[in-house]
């Protein structure tokens, strides 16, 4: 395996000390996506919240300690997921974060149960995408809010350690995917120009 492979598998299912340095590398670099997560995130006393990839933890941690709101959180990495239960151990004891190993094309909960679901720079990993759409749809209460933050199809094709592994979308082509999977008032905004997005859509039953 290449140094560029490795780079590349790392960020799709971090593992051991290259694993902790990427999630540590993105919890910088994701910065402006962590803002935006939180803008959009919905803050209702007692909210269920979904944080689809967490790596290990950090945003689930700075959201918990401002929002009076339960954390759920999947991440098909286990050294994350145990990572991430000591960054949050103290939530983590008390129920307000709930940490598990799984998979975003079959999450395990039950339907329409979460009030926002968001997911940071995990849809390039998706193996089906319509399928992850899908399962996000149904685990969402009525009303509830799905966040996506991404990079740009241009921008990745810039970065050398992207060049496999990664399916890499314009800012259209995963509006288009998310409307067709049922969302509505599916809006992308503009994080950097031409190189990050956040896009929010809503679970409307009935239209």
């Amino acid at each position: 395996m290449s140094l560029k492979e490795y780079i590349g598998e790392q960020f799709a299912n971090p593992t051991g000390i290259g694993g902790n340095f990427s999630a540590k590398f993105m919890n910088v670099f994701n910065r402006g996506h962590y803002r935006a997560v939180k803008k959009f995130v919905c803050k209702d006393k007692g909210a269920k919240i979904l944080d689809i990839g967490f790596g290990n933890g950090a945003l689930i941690k700075k959201l918990s300690k401002t929002l009076d709101a339960k954390f759920y959180g999947i991440d098909i990495s286990e050294d994350m997921v145990n990572k991430a239960k000591r960054e949050n151990r103290d939530e983590v004891n008390t129920n307000k974060v709930i940490l598990q190993q799984g998979e975003a094309e079959n999450l395990p909960y039950n339907d329409d149960f979460f009030d926002t679901v968001y997911t940071v720079n995990t849809v390039y990993f998706w193996e089906n995408a319509d399928k992850v759409l899908d399962e996000i749809r149904r685990v969402l209460k009525d009303g509830g809010n799905f966040i996506c933050t991404f990079y740009s199809k241009n921008y990745l094709d810039k970065l050398p350690y992207c060049d496999s592994g990664f399916a890499k979308y314009t800012p259209q082509q995963i509006r288009t995917m998310t409307r067709e999977r049922g969302f509505h008032d599916v809006k992308v905004k503009i994080l950097k120009d031409c190189k990050a997005y956040c896009l929010v859509g809503t679970k409307i039953e009935g239209e």
